[in-house]
């Protein structure tokens, strides 16, 4: 099984916003998308971590401004924000704003899957997804 490195297109976000239904955080996105913040909070402050906690002060804060008036949205817009300066992306505050207001799930997914995609990159792989690899075939001397 050979594995592709991951290629890294510099300015833009590596999958666009309707991108949500590819990479298998789709259900995770939708149904739970407080884990997927908080995962991508990690992320962005280590990116070489290879497996980021679902449950933590981030996921928290956004479910709970979701609860109290819908004000979840906020936080991802910030988180975006961040996401597209530490990658040099381009885009504004404003479409932060808007992807947060009208398609926050499918935004939460595509900042996820950004920060991902570039750790994997960095790491020239990703080994805990490459499944089982076959050890190499013993050489006589």
């Amino acid at each position: 099984m050979s594995h592709q490195p991951t290629v890294i297109r510099e300015g833009e976000w590596q999958d666009g916003l309707c991108g949500c239904c590819s990479g298998g955080h789709f259900w995770m996105g939708c149904c739970c998308p407080c884990i997927l913040v908080n995962k991508t909070h990690e992320l962005l402050e280590n990116p070489s971590n290879p497996s980021p906690s679902g449950c933590g002060i981030w996921g928290c804060a956004w479910c709970g401004l979701n609860f109290c008036g819908g004000w979840g949205w906020i936080l991802e817009c910030l988180q975006r924000g961040e996401v597209r300066s530490k990658h040099r992306i381009e885009g504004s505050g404003c479409t932060d704003c808007l992807v947060a207001c009208c398609c926050p799930c499918c935004g939460v997914i595509q900042s996820h899957k950004e920060v991902e995609k570039r750790r994997d990159a960095m790491q020239g792989g990703v080994p805990d997804k490459m499944g089982y690899q076959g050890q190499a075939p013993m050489m006589a001397p």
